[in-house]
């Protein structure tokens, strides 16, 4: 058979497996799977060559990029249930810092096979940005770091059992891996599991290539989620549009439709918005061990950048925490304290006022870092603010925020 020229974008998905299920990511515009291995010359005295070198552990990095039009993928990452979603929102300062798994797969270009797949196994959220432009659309990107990164010529597949109480049969033929265990990943009740060869206890669990048979040391709760490599027979290839019902939801959404409060007050003339959130997540090692054992995150740290066309001092005013009376804002004075920071997507597909709201970003208490003016001949000025939360709270809401 002739080898294949290429693999185009409409011939890979990319599948989350969060803590509590997973789902086929829809409006993915980006994604990339680096493994960088740490590599140290060694040299010695004596030797007018190199005696070698000293390999360290690799670290996984996974990033994608997708069209933000919804709560779906901040639900998957957070372990959400989307069908009920809460109304009181998702708070990701607490709920993001969390595990997932990643499968990238690859449609035969031929037949709607799989031909091949790529695993990331417990990846933590290293960091997110939330782009907002008044002449672009609107987009979600997401910073993963992990321990193992795996390619198979096999399917991926995953599992979701909400049924059954310690015992649980996978539909496939798992093929072992070359470690000697047959799972990639087992989420019990949103809690990774190991696996073992001996009888489960708790946080582990058993598997019997014969009877196909997943045994866990304790009772599952909600459900277990598992994902392992199979030769499984016509495992059929389905188009992310035919998923999940993404046919009925926006394409994109862009500046028109997304609106930006602060401080309770509709800001005119916003062209450009940015949110960074960073979870500075740390490797944890420990000696004997040729893995890295996970990635312990820290405190959210939110940042960001406002860009307005220059018209008034409105915003300079609700920054420094100025009177309405006042006509002198010095930057930089001290503010009271910060100011709610509040962007509504609209669905584009309402045609009348009031639109339906899909999704809310709030952030509770920001404040300046910096403030910049530029004006160019034959252009507006600009404003730009940059920012950062005083709390680190960001909360996503499914609609309006009650």
């Amino acid at each position: 058979m002739a080898k294949r020229l290429a693999i185009p974008s409409k011939y890979l998905e990319l599948e989350i497996v969060g803590p509590l299920g997973s789902f086929f990511a829809p409006r993915v515009q980006r994604v990339t799977a680096n493994a960088d291995m740490p590599t140290t010359t060694v040299d010695e005295l004596g030797n007018a060559g190199h005696a070698g070198t000293s390999k360290d552990i690799p670290t996984i990095t996974v990033t994608f990029q997708a069209m933000d039009v919804g709560i779906d993928i901040i639900a998957v990452l957070t372990g959400t249930d989307r069908d009920a979603y809460p109304g009181a929102g998702v708070e990701l300062s607490t709920e993001l810092d969390r595990a997932i798994d990643a499968v990238l797969r690859v449609r035969n270009d031929e037949v709607a096979q799989y031909v091949k797949a790529c695993h990331l196994r417990r990846c933590q959220i290293q960091n997110f940005t939330f782009n907002y432009a008044v002449d672009g659309d609107s987009t979600e990107e997401y910073t993963l770091v992990g321990p193992d990164k795996r390619w198979f010529s096999n399917d991926v597949i995953v599992e979701t059992f909400t049924s059954g109480s310690t015992s649980f049969i996978i539909s496939e033929a798992a093929d072992q891996l070359k470690n000697g265990y047959y799972l990639l990943t087992a989420i019990k009740d949103g809690e990774y599991l190991e696996e073992t060869t001996d009888t489960p206890g708790a946080g582990e669990y058993g598997f019997n290539s014969g009877t196909d048979t997943i045994t866990t040391g304790e009772a599952r709760s909600s459900q277990l989620v598992v994902v392992y490599q199979s030769q499984a027979a016509g495992d059929a290839w389905t188009d992310i549009s035919d998923m999940h019902g993404w046919a009925e939801q926006p394409e994109a959404i862009r500046g028109k439709d997304v609106d930006v409060d602060i401080g309770a007050n509709d800001i005119k003339r916003v062209q450009s918005i940015t949110i960074n959130g960073t979870f500075n997540p740390q490797p944890v090692r420990e000696m004997g061990n040729r893995k890295i054992v996970g990635y312990q995150g820290q405190v959210l740290e939110v940042t960001g950048t406002l860009t307005v066309l220059d018209t008034d001092t409105e915003l300079v005013r609700l920054f420094t925490g100025g009177a309405a009376a006042d006509t002198e804002f010095e930057i930089g004075a001290c503010a009271a304290s910060g100011v709610a920071l509040e962007i509504s997507l609209y669905n584009p597909f309402d045609c009348a006022a009031p639109y339906e709201v899909l999704k809310t970003v709030y952030l509770d208490e920001i404040s300046i870092t910096s403030e910049g003016y530029t004006s160019n001949v034959n252009d507006n000025a600009t404003q730009t603010f940059d920012w950062r939360s005083d709390t680190g709270s960001i909360i996503i809401y499914s609609g309006a925020r009650p």
